[in-house]
């Protein structure tokens, strides 16, 4: 037994040893292949939505007039950050008139961020 096993592992030293025999460098890069053809369209979104509902809205007028910004209809503001030169707080004036929110910001602020999440 001992005599078959030694037989099998000296013919596979041998035949493995000239494996590498023939290996030259590699040679220089080929030019690029022509594009291919377009895949096939991708499934649609969750209900036709897109992949965000949220909404981001600047304003930059706040030294003259507050910065006085609202959503769209459809929209409803969810949050609204008054940013200075070096800090960002939220604004503490949101005024509902109409049935629309209306954030502000003071005049040490240099703009204000709205975020508006889609109904």
């Amino acid at each position: 037994m001992r005599l078959g096993s030694l037989i099998v592992m000296m013919t596979a030293a041998v035949a493995l040893a000239g494996c590498d025999i023939g290996q030259g460098s590699a040679g220089p890069k080929g030019d690029q292949g022509p594009q291919g053809p377009a895949g096939p369209p991708g499934p649609p979104g969750k209900d036709g939505a897109s992949a965000s509902s949220i909404r981001t809205v600047t304003s930059t007028s706040c030294s003259s007039n507050g910065c006085p910004t609202t959503c769209d209809s459809g929209e409803t503001l969810v949050s609204a950050l008054c940013v200075g030169n070096s800090s960002a707080r939220f604004s503490d004036t949101i005024i509902v008139e109409n049935g629309v929110m209306t954030a502000r910001c003071g005049p040490s602020s240099t703009s204000i961020v709205l975020s508006c999440a889609r109904q």
